[in-house]
């Protein structure tokens, strides 16, 4: 039998950074990086090298306790387009939105398709787990009288398998809900 073999084309590179600012708010800042193994000739921008940057993207979501976006940046370095960065502006729709259940339809319905850029909005639903781990996990270690557990339930239980109605988590962190 003939061995498969795979040849790297492409390279996505997502990473999500948390912090807890001096004033008291939170930030969570992404960065996209796509970049290509061969040349790429794009039509405005010329010859790309390989390992050239098709995308740099940073997009910064600041948050407060409550989840409620505060403020936003959004940051193009390179795009295949230089009317791409037309769209950084869009992202500061999202001010005054609560991340929450169902909060990623609204923030695509105000950033709309035509004047967002795909790349920034597909960073939203990991954007929106970090800013979450960040505040919650500090809040948690923080807590010595265990109130965020008690507080954290309506967020956290049945949002997966892991918290799930019945599992480790859920009796360890709740024990008194109903089996």
């Amino acid at each position: 039998m003939t061995e498969i073999t795979r040849e790297p084309m492409h390279r996505r590179l997502i990473d999500l950074q948390g912090y807890l600012r001096s004033d008291g708010l939170w930030e969570v800042e992404a960065e996209l990086q796509d970049t290509k193994t061969y040349e790429i000739d794009l039509m405005e921008r010329g010859r790309v090298p390989v390992g050239g940057f098709l995308h740099h993207m940073r997009f910064v979501l600041v948050v407060n306790e409550s989840l409620e976006i505060i403020d936003t940046r959004a940051e193009m370095l390179a795009t295949p387009y230089p009317d791409c960065n037309g769209a950084q502006r869009q992202y500061k729709e999202l001010i005054g939105l609560r991340i929450r259940s169902g909060w990623l339809e609204e923030a695509k319905q105000v950033i709309g398709k035509q004047t967002g850029c795909t790349h920034l909005t597909e960073l939203l639903p990991a954007m929106a787990t970090a800013v979450i781990q960040t505040i919650r996990g500090y809040q948690i270690q923080q807590d010595r009288e265990n109130k965020m557990a008690r507080k954290g339930k309506e967020l956290m239980l049945n949002s997966c398998y892991g918290f799930r109605h019945g599992g480790r988590a859920q009796i360890a962190l709740w024990p008194d809900e109903e089996q």
